[in-house]
């Protein structure tokens, strides 16, 4: 069980609660996430994702590696992994619990 709400993914059969980011890592990454286009041809754009990623799901999985996290995300989903570690308001969230959008 996930001690803090985030968006249910699936990583292609591994499924994870991704939290919102802390404002404590946000703030460490605050200059790349601002500078983020989703360039998935720019290795600091991959690492940004990878990164953000990482620091949001130590907060329900500490043992977590980013080594690991790295091998979860790919040109597929980097988006939307994204998307859910910046769902700061968790409204992405409570739409897919609604059902407005479909979660994934």
């Amino acid at each position: 069980m996930a001690k803090i709400k985030g968006i249910l993914f699936d990583f292609g059969g591994e499924s994870l609660v991704i939290p919102p980011i802390a404002l404590g890592a946000l703030e460490q990454l605050q200059d790349r996430v601002g500078a983020f286009t989703g360039d998935v041809t720019d290795g600091k754009q991959v690492g940004t994702v990878i990164d953000s990623a990482y620091a949001a799901l130590r907060r329900n999985y500490p043992d977590i590696t980013r080594e690991r996290v790295a091998d979860l995300i790919d040109v597929g989903n980097m988006a939307e992994v994204f998307q859910s570690v910046m769902d700061v308001s968790g409204l992405r969230r409570k739409a897919i619990e609604s059902g407005e959008i479909p979660g994934n």
